[in-house]
């Protein structure tokens, strides 16, 4: 687990993958339109091949790539969340939105694709209490506590810290993915999460250089 993103509107197209119940079973399954992701703002969308047909098995590092990065992307969305009241620095309030805007509808990308393959998504309602240290950046909960009563020049510092941690994790879940999974769509998504993050990296170390 990519300045302003505000005003951008986002279009998401998924499809779900897998032939109609009523075609025989020994038929190929009718060819799937691309899942569309969001590009970077002012870039084009990000078009991802067609969805893999079911008889070529369901890879456990891809399908734990989207899970776990449905629930870190979701965490991210609550530190942005903050952003709009607490921070001071309208820079960091701009990159905070970017990140909001961005990785929301990732988040329901990475869900239809485990729908498509036959998988359960993640419950996401109790991310925020659950504890997932575990995870490649992931903050503690003592961290998001601070972070939520933070104010000012104090919330902008311990936000970029935090969130660049934060991406770092996402950049090594998603280069993980990238070496060890077999399922071409979701190799593309896990660079396009690499590369838009090790973006936003750079961004955030400047800020922090300006505060």
């Amino acid at each position: 687990m990519g300045i302003c993103r505000s005003g951008v509107t986002v279009v998401l197209v998924a499809v779900l993958a897998g032939c109609s119940t009523t075609k025989p079973a020994a038929e190929p399954p009718a060819s799937q339109p691309p899942v569309i992701v969001p590009g970077t703002p002012g870039g084009p969308n990000q078009t991802l091949s067609a969805l893999p047909s079911p008889t070529n098995g369901v890879d456990p590092d891809d399908v734990a790539f989207l899970a776990d990065m449905m629930v870190h992307h979701t965490q991210a969305l609550r530190m942005a969340g903050y952003a709009a009241t607490s921070a001071e620095n309208a820079k960091v309030k701009a990159l905070a939105e970017r990140i909001r805007v961005g990785q929301q509808p990732e988040i329901e990308a990475m869900r239809q694709m485990l729908v498509a393959r036959g998988q359960t998504p993640p419950d996401l309602t109790h991310v925020d209490h659950t504890d997932h240290s575990d995870m490649p950046g992931m903050a503690s909960q003592d961290e998001l506590i601070t972070l939520e009563k933070a104010r000012g020049k104090a919330f902008d510092q311990l936000f970029l810290s935090l969130m660049i941690k934060h991406h770092q994790g996402a950049v090594t879940m998603s280069g993980t993915v990238v070496d060890k999974g077999t399922d071409p769509q979701i190799g593309e998504l896990a660079q396009e999460v690499g590369v838009t993050q090790t973006k936003e990296i750079a961004t955030m170390r400047q800020l922090q250089k300006g505060l």
